[in-house]
């Protein structure tokens, strides 16, 4: 049995994880945290999850939900992170951080934190998005230079962030090929278009849980490849699933597609 604790549990994310980990046999919740102020503060989950009777109480203390678990998933927000980060560094627990629009000093404090705990950063728990990266960038060192690389994506209106998480990730992928080394964020358009460059383009409306396409497109032919979530689940069982490895790995930085094998 993996004990666990979820940060961000009163979010839409962080609900699904709970139910998620209710259907797995394996996986106990002994830690529900949530921001300061929320009114679900002092109650049960079982009124986040009402087929979760008898788990902890939701609280603020990040110590509090984090002391019994064996790996922590944090689905909450970025201000809040270096909180979280703090007391998972004194209680030496692993750490899954599934937050989007992390600043470049959340990822320096994640990359010292991985000296001393296992850290995963994953804005995106999908086995197609990683496998989706490793096609990217085969596609892309196969194809060279004559083809020009874009990431479209799309997700649901009330996202806060754009370029998304993944969306960097994917860029971030690119950028090992070689006639993409040197393309840094924004990503911007350029008119006309430089050869070597790498665009982004964001697109938000209705319920859309993510949409993300990699467009390779020549002066004779065009290829995409691409993902679409169809339901936001996905992402709560890739959690579970990669913070179940996590909590028995050695102090590091890793990544999904060390889970996936991708």
């Amino acid at each position: 049995m993996i004990k666990i604790a979820i940060a961000g549990c009163t979010g839409r994310m962080g609900q699904r994880v709970l139910r998620e980990a209710h259907l797995a046999p394996d996986i106990d919740i002994v830690g529900a945290l949530t921001r300061p102020m929320n009114p679900f503060i002092g109650q049960g989950i079982e009124t986040l999850v009402a087929e979760m009777p008898g788990g902890p109480l939701v609280t603020d203390d990040p110590r509090q939900a984090f002391q019994e678990a064996d790996v922590l998933i944090d689905f909450s927000a970025p201000e809040a992170l270096p909180h979280h980060l703090t007391a998972a560094l004194d209680l030496r627990k692993p750490y899954l951080m599934c937050v989007t629009g992390v600043s470049d000093d959340h990822v320096a404090a994640f990359e010292k934190a991985a000296e001393f705990i296992p850290v995963m950063m994953a804005p995106n728990t999908s086995l197609g998005i990683a496998l989706l990266r490793k096609m990217a960038v085969l596609a892309a060192t196969v194809l060279g230079p004559a083809f020009d690389v874009s990431i479209l994506e799309m997700h649901h209106r009330k996202k806060k962030d754009a370029p998304s998480g993944t969306s960097l990730s994917l860029a971030k992928a690119l950028r090992t090929v070689d006639f993409l080394k040197h393309n840094m964020p924004p990503y911007l358009s350029q008119h006309p278009r430089p050869t070597g460059t790498l665009e982004c383009v964001t697109l938000q409306g209705g319920g859309v849980a993510g949409d993300h396409t990699v467009i390779f497109a020549g002066d004779q032919e065009m290829i995409e490849i691409k993902h679409r979530a169809l339901d936001p689940n996905l992402f709560a069982h890739g959690a579970l699933k990669a913070a179940t490895w996590l909590h028995v790995q050695k102090p590091g930085l890793y990544t999904i597609d060390d889970v996936l094998g991708a």
